[in-house]
């Protein structure tokens, strides 16, 4: 893997205007200051080109990962805004306890959008940030022209008991007690709580180093994040500090409230892409998009990070919304 070429957390301002605040607002790859937080923003690519907003997942995972393989691939074709979400890698860290939730979210991306005075841009959203991702849209739709969802989770509940089954799947054979406790998040009759988010996180645990195989294709691609982390040149503690907002994220009830009713709310382009081996799309969300008008596209020999497998097709998708 080539190395990573990025500024330091901290470091020069490329462009820069002053807040109602009074403190710095540093875009293009640096630091912008909105609702109280220091938000890393990565703004680059043509300024006449259409522009992205990339919603990363996790929650908590941050935007490295979608930059590094992305911007190859999509250069002069978008101008893409890539985003640290409150609290996550290259954002400024916050104290244990901070509530984080979705409304934050969008409030912090539509205040990025007002600063960079973008009239309209493409949304796109990863895994968990699929969910942001409609959410957002719906909330500011005058805002978006099109919604772009990555293997999303957009209902948590029907997304993450797909999650399960494929899990209980690999654990059999195994680990009997992890594959009956997983089959038994899978079913529908299971309370879908913070009680069932710990006990499904011990759950794919058990599958120690396979654990990855639900989210990628090919085997060799297990360590990406690894090797990421090695190539990026930030201290550990900024890879763990996405815990924080992570878990109050998946704490707060709205977070969890069931989002297959909303699919239909949009009416706007909607471009759903997924790995054909990506165990976090559920058929439920799936038979929504599609319900709802929405274009689903399955690209081959992907995961769940089909920016990572198939960085190209999916750049393609993106600019043409089909191969």
């Amino acid at each position: 893997m080539a190395s990573l070429t990025i500024a330091s957390a901290l470091g020069s301002v490329a462009t820069a205007e002053t807040g109602r605040t009074g403190k710095l607002l540093a875009v293009n790859g640096q630091h912008l200051w909105v609702n109280g937080q220091h938000l890393w923003v990565d703004d680059s690519g043509p300024r006449d080109a259409p522009v992205l907003l990339y919603i990363h997942g996790g929650p908590g995972i941050g935007a490295l990962d979608f930059e590094h393989y992305m911007k190859g691939p999509l250069e002069g074709r978008v101008r893409l805004i890539s985003v640290d979400q409150r609290g996550v890698l290259r954002s400024s860290p916050l104290p244990a306890g901070t509530k984080v939730t979705v409304d934050d979210l969008i409030a912090d991306f539509e205040a990025i959008r007002s600063a960079l005075a973008i009239p309209r841009w493409q949304v796109m959203g990863h895994s968990f940030g699929g969910m942001v991702a409609l959410r957002y849209g719906l909330a500011h739709p005058q805002r978006v022209d099109r919604l772009i969802l990555e293997c999303p989770s957009i209902d948590l509940a029907s997304s993450f008991r797909w999650l399960c089954s494929a899990a209980a799947q690999s654990l059999n054979g195994r680990d009997i007690a992890a594959a009956n406790q997983a089959e038994r998040l899978a079913d529908p009759a299971t309370p879908f709580d913070v009680q069932f988010l710990e006990t499904m996180d011990r759950t794919l645990a058990a599958l120690g180093e396979r654990r990855q195989d639900l989210y990628v294709y090919a085997a060799k691609n297990r360590d990406i994040f690894s090797r990421l982390a090695a190539s990026a040149g930030l201290p550990e503690a900024r890879w763990s500090q996405g815990a924080i907002p992570g878990k109050s994220l998946l704490a707060e009830p709205s977070t969890r409230k069931p989002m297959l009713p909303s699919i239909a709310q949009w009416q706007k382009p909607m471009l759903l892409v997924r790995g054909e081996g990506d165990h976090v799309t559920s058929p439920q969300e799936l038979a929504a998009v599609q319900q709802a008008g929405g274009t689903i596209v399955t690209v081959p020999e992907a995961g769940h990070f089909v920016h990572v497998e198939q960085p190209h097709v999916l750049a393609d998708l993106i600019v043409t919304g089909h191969r």
